[in-house]
């Protein structure tokens, strides 16, 4: 009897990692990012943060990209830029939906976080959409596009973001 139970025990576990073998994460492990672009800032100018509508600014960050599984990333990330002379910084963690094609992954996702221009911190939400593929073996190469609302009171500020970048895969 003991050794029909051990037995139906180690089919059961060999079974179960079978079917945890088709969860696997993305081809590529954990990766780490670096971007470079413009910021496009749009909306009123209020008594915390003064904006020039789509006055463009140097924008670049860094991410650490997550696949939880083949088809969906996590990404916190860090971006620096300016709202005229004041410095912004947006902290997010963007929610990727991958689309992977035969030479290139294309992703859409959203992307929540919080942004500090000057002595104003405030939430912000918006969406992403871009295009990946690998240069090397493990390093690939990303355009992106980033439109998101930070709530200021009564003056919402839109901001779009346009980035290229690498992301180094561990």
């Amino acid at each position: 009897m003991k050794r029909l139970c051990c037995c139906i025990a180690v089919l059961g576990l060999v079974v179960a990692a079978g079917n945890m073998a088709q969860a696997q994460p993305d081809k590529h492990s954990v990766g780490l990012g670096v971007s470079v672009g413009a910021a496009f800032p749009e909306g009123e100018t209020s008594d915390k943060i003064n904006v020039k509508s789509w006055d463009g600014s140097f924008n670049w960050g860094f991410y650490v990209n997550i696949p939880l599984i083949y088809t969906f990333h996590i990404t916190p990330s860090a971006e620096l830029y300016k709202f005229r002379e004041d410095n912004a910084t947006d902290v997010s963690l963007a929610f990727k939906f991958i689309i992977p094609l035969p030479l290139l992954d294309i992703y859409l996702g959203f992307v929540p976080g919080l942004t500090t221009v000057g002595d104003f911190t405030g939430a912000h939400v918006g969406g992403i959409a871009g295009v990946a593929f690998n240069l090397i073996a493990n390093l690939d190469l990303f355009v992106q596009g980033k439109y998101k609302v930070l709530f200021e009171g009564d003056h919402n500020i839109r901001v779009l973001h346009a980035n290229a970048g690498v992301l180094f895969h561990f």
